[in-house]
C-alpha cells in the first residue's frame, strides 16, 4: 500500500507468528515507488512470499490482478488479500468478516436496522456488505465527492445522502460509520453534529491513530456506546493468517487490548 509506514499490521502478524513458534516475517512494503502493481506482485510471487495484504491505495487493483478472485472479493470489487499458490494469485476481501466480526463483539443490546456510512472510499465497500450481511436493512452512504456515494449507492442499493445533510436526521440512527480519513492523526477533524442520535445508538470510526478520535470522543461524552478501527484490524487480520499458516492466532481481545496500549 502507500502508505504502510503506519501500518500496525506488522506488530500484529509477528506477534501471532512469535506466539505460535513460526519462523516467518511479515513486512511493510510501500507501493510508492513501484510503476507497476502487478509487477511488484510478480516480483514477491518470485521471492518467495506466501502472499500479501493490500491496502489503500490497491485494493481495487488487486482484484484486477488475481487469477481467482473469490465471490466476496468481487462483489465488494476490492481485495485486500493475495495468495500465491503454484502459479496463480487467489484474491479475497477479508474486511468483511473483519467489520461484521467487530459489529458482532460489541454485543449490542439489539439488532441494528439502520445505518449511516461517512466516505465511499476504499473501505465503504467492505463495511456496507459487512451490514448486509449482518441484516442492516436501511443503509445510507455520504461522502464529499457526491459522485463516489452515488455510485456505491447504486451498486449496492443502498441510500444516497448529501454531504450537507450528513448531521440531519440521525434520530434513527443505531450505527453511524466514518470510514473517511477525517479525524486521522494529521488529517482535517470530521466536522458533525452528532446529538440527534438516539441513546441506544453505535458509533464507530475505523480510523486507529488516534485511537479515539473526536468523533469518538464526542460520542462517548454523550453515553454512547463507541469502537475505534483496532477491533476490524485484528478480525480482518486472522483470516490472513489462517490462509498463509492453517494456524488460528489467539484471543482477538487480547491483541486489540495490546495494540491499544501502543498507540
Amino acid at each position: 500500500g502507500h502508505p504502510v509506514s503506519q501500518s500496525l499490521s506488522p506488530v500484529l502478524h509477528q506477534r501471532w507468528m512469535e506466539h505460535l513458534g513460526l519462523e516467518a516475517e511479515y513486512l511493510a512494503i510501500d507501493g510508492e515507488n513501484n510503476q507497476c502493481f502487478h509487477a511488484l506482485l510478480k516480483d514477491l510471487q518470485q521471492g518467495g512470499y506466501l502472499g500479501v495484504n493490500v491496502t489503500i491505495p490497491f485494493k481495487e487493483e488487486a482484484l484486477t490482478a488475481s487469477t481467482s478472485p473469490s465471490k466476496l472479493a468481487q462483489r465488494v470489487g476490492a481485495a485486500n488479500l493475495l495468495l500465491f499458490r503454484d502459479g496463480d494469485v487467489i484474491a479475497d476481501n477479508t474486511d468483511v468478516d473483519g467489520f461484521a466480526n467487530a459489529i458482532n463483539s460489541l454485543e449490542l443490546s439489539h439488532q441494528p436496522a439502520h445505518a449511516r456510512i461517512l466516505g465511499a472510499g476504499g473501505a465503504a465497500p467492505a463495511v456496507i456488505v459487512a451490514l448486509q450481511q449482518i441484516g442492516v436493512g436501511h443503509i445510507e452512504i455520504t461522502n464529499r465527492t457526491a459522485s463516489k456515494a452515488m455510485e456505491k449507492a447504486d451498486r449496492f442499493g443502498i441510500d444516497f445522502i448529501d454531504w450537507d445533510d450528513r448531521s440531519k436526521g440521525l434520530g434513527g440512527i443505531d450505527l453511524l460509520i466514518n470510514t473517511t480519513s477525517l479525524g486521522m492523526k494529521g488529517q482535517q477533524t470530521l466536522e458533525i453534529d452528532i446529538h440527534e442520535l438516539p441513546a441506544s445508538a453505535t458509533v464507530v470510526d475505523i480510523v486507529t491513530t488516534p485511537p479515539e478520535t473526536p468523533l469518538l470522543a464526542q460520542a462517548r461524552n454523550m453515553g454512547l456506546k463507541v469502537m475505534n478501527g483496532l477491533p476490524m484490524l485484528v478480525y480482518q487480520a486472522i483470516p490472513s493468517f489462517q490462509a498463509w499458516f492453517g494456524l488460528t492466532p489467539p484471543s482477538p481481545g487480547d491483541d486489540i487490548a495490546f495494540l491499544a496500549r501502543g498507540l
